[in-house]
């Protein structure tokens, strides 16, 4: 497996966007191959858990690309630490134009794989991008966020609105949500230890974020989902209830949903053996098609 760093534009923005490209074993420039972008939970960056799955799909022939999305991590980005469904998609779409560029990528065989909060962004992308062909999502862990429990995490509408308003006349200071307490002991055991954490990670969120996830809603979308679509969840997952509301909205049965059995939300994002079951349905959703 080669990896190489990567700098391409989300042109609606005029950001650069930092990634990382991995190549298969044995990769020959003369060859087409598949290709998946890989993201990541929300906050998150490159390194991190879409980077886990980002191999084993590279180890199973696929060109695969994660980055840090626009306002994290080495990407560009004023304020950082924004948390925009819109941006997420445009984000996307920027990495499947990136992926477009290279010669060696077959343009009809590009496919998604998002990870707790971007296997929301990521089916939704789904949608709306045509390019993607096929999407996957593990945990996701978006559905209708007005009625979600991340709703605990903001701030009264009013407050924040002000907040914004007075950051954007030069009067008053950017405030944060903290989207990952040391007190939620399983999302925890992730980011603060070894398993997950990254000098460029931070649990604050850019407070005026909530002002558009509070009105995101996965499953009014994914009503319009046509493409194969892959959704894995855990059996102790806190976002199980999210993942089978977007499955369910999506029409049709080109679509598949497994539950790995004794997982938690977080223990998907790493852990054997969960990873390891979870890629038992990947590779032959991805292999049958891409």
């Amino acid at each position: 497996m080669q990896e190489q760093k990567v700098v391409f534009m989300n042109k609606d923005l005029n950001l650069r966007l930092a990634g990382i490209l991995r190549l298969p074993a044995e990769f020959n420039l003369s060859n087409n191959y598949p290709a998946i972008v890989v993201t990541g939970p929300m906050l998150s960056v490159k390194e991190q858990a879409q980077s886990v799955y980002a191999k084993h799909l590279t180890e199973l022939g696929y060109v695969t690309l994660v980055f840090d999305g626009s306002y994290y991590g080495e990407s560009e980005g004023t304020p950082r630490q924004q948390e925009l469904p819109d941006i997420k998609e445009s984000d996307n779409e920027s990495a499947v134009d990136f992926l477009t560029s290279l010669p060696y990528v077959d343009n009809d065989r590009i496919g998604g794989l998002g990870i707790c909060g971007s296997g929301s962004y990521m089916s939704v992308s789904g949608v709306k991008e045509p390019r993607f062909k096929a999407i996957a999502a593990v945990v996701p862990a978006i559905s209708d966020i007005s009625k979600s429990p991340m709703m605990s995490f903001f701030k009264p509408e009013d407050e924040v609105k002000a907040d914004k308003e007075a950051y954007e006349n030069g009067t008053g200071e950017l405030k944060y949500l903290n989207f990952m307490p040391r007190s939620f002991d399983e999302g925890a055991a992730y980011y603060y230890t070894k398993r997950g954490t990254n000098p460029r990670w931070s649990n604050q969120v850019v407070a005026w974020s909530q002002l558009e996830l509070a009105k995101y809603n996965v499953p009014n979308i994914m009503k319009d989902m046509k493409k194969p679509y892959l959704v894995i969840t855990a059996e102790n997952a806190w976002s199980k209830d999210s993942s089978t509301e977007d499955y369910n909205a999506v029409p049709g049965d080109n679509k598949e949903m497994h539950v790995i059995p004794e997982a938690g939300h977080f223990d998907m994002y790493d852990l054997a053996p969960y990873v390891k079951e979870a890629f038992d349905y990947i590779k032959p959703f991805f292999a049958k098609n891409l």
